[in-house]
């Protein structure tokens, strides 16, 4: 009779333990759902911020290519003025050379 009676309590025990681990692996179940959730929302924030700076990079790119256009066809236009100022005080510098 005691090896019965000892037979039940170890079988309760084993239920009893069973349910707790039932009970522990759905909260885990829950929180890693959570976490999980949670990770998903952050890299979808991070992945809309990479872009954001994507854009912005490839704004400012554009903006320093349209200036870096400008100044190349200023300098152009001032190496143009330049070469004309330049052969007329060299046509001057002639003038005044044979003249002396």
């Amino acid at each position: 009779m005691e090896n019965k009676e000892i037979l039940l309590a170890i079988t309760e025990l084993k239920s009893s333990i069973e349910k707790r681990f039932d009970t522990l692996e759905k909260q885990f179940d829950k929180r890693f759902d959570t976490v999980s959730e949670e990770l998903y929302k952050i890299k979808q924030f991070l992945d809309s911020e990479y872009v954001k700076q994507s854009e912005d990079t490839l704004i400012k790119i554009n903006k320093i290519e349209k200036e870096i256009k400008t100044l190349n066809q200023d300098v152009n236009f001032l190496a143009g003025k330049l070469g004309v100022h330049d052969m007329k005080l060299y046509g001057i510098e002639s003038k005044i050379y044979f003249k002396c």
